[in-house]
């Protein structure tokens, strides 16, 4: 079977129109880092009486970063026109497209018309990204910063090789107002992950968790 490639896909990104912005990755990462954090620290003494360190304002926040590798060579090879002409430069494009907020589509009738007014245009808004990163681990997430290493050029100076340091959050429905698909996204993973939770119940079983309690009560 062959191994899943992970992948950025953001399905409202609007390109010529309405095309999409999907991102697959040449090579998977060889290492993912992940920290999940919780939202707020136990409050210290303040001497205003019994406060409960357990309750939350909201679900643990999660960041994650890891380096995608980008080649031209085996492209080159095979004579793909694209990457004769391009190198790795519209992979590396849709990435930072990624983090491109996208323009409102509604238009500022007023401003057509010349008439002045305080009517704004609604805001430019970040695209919702998600990514998947195998079956069970499908999530929204905001990419906050990208780092990239050009390290190779063909004789137009397109970048035929690079490394690309990610980094990203993982989005919270209290930040997916009206993301319909953001927030089944992260359902969904969420409900992966708690199915994952309770299998683990049989890791505990063959690694002895009974015999272990037996002998601490």
């Amino acid at each position: 079977m062959a191994a899943l490639k992970g992948a950025f896909l953001n399905f409202g990104a609007g390109l010529l129109g309405a095309l999409p912005n999907i991102v697959v990755f040449q090579f998977n990462p060889t290492q993912v880092s992940r920290t999940p954090a919780i939202p707020r620290r136990p409050p210290a003494c303040t001497n205003s009486g019994a406060t409960s360190a357990k309750q939350q304002p909201c679900p643990p926040s999660e960041s994650m970063s890891f380096t995608l590798r980008i080649d031209a060579t085996d492209l080159l090879a095979q004579g793909n026109p694209i990457a004769a002409t391009s190198g790795m430069l519209p992979t590396l494009s849709a990435l930072e497209m990624l983090m491109v907020p996208q323009s409102p589509t509604s238009l500022n009738l007023l401003s057509l018309s010349g008439s002045s007014g305080s009517h704004q245009s609604p805001p430019s808004s970040l695209p919702t990204v998600l990514f998947f990163w195998g079956p069970f681990r499908i999530l929204p997430v905001a990419i906050t910063s990208l780092s990239v290493t050009e390290t190779e050029y063909d004789t137009l100076l397109n970048p035929i090789r690079a490394d690309v340091s990610v980094n990203l959050d993982i989005l919270q429905p209290n930040q997916l107002a009206g993301d319909t698909l953001g927030n089944a996204a992260y359902n969904y993973s969420m409900g992966v992950k708690q199915v994952m939770a309770a299998l683990n119940l049989a890791y505990a079983v063959q690694f002895g968790v009974s015999s272990s309690l037996s002998f601490s009560l």
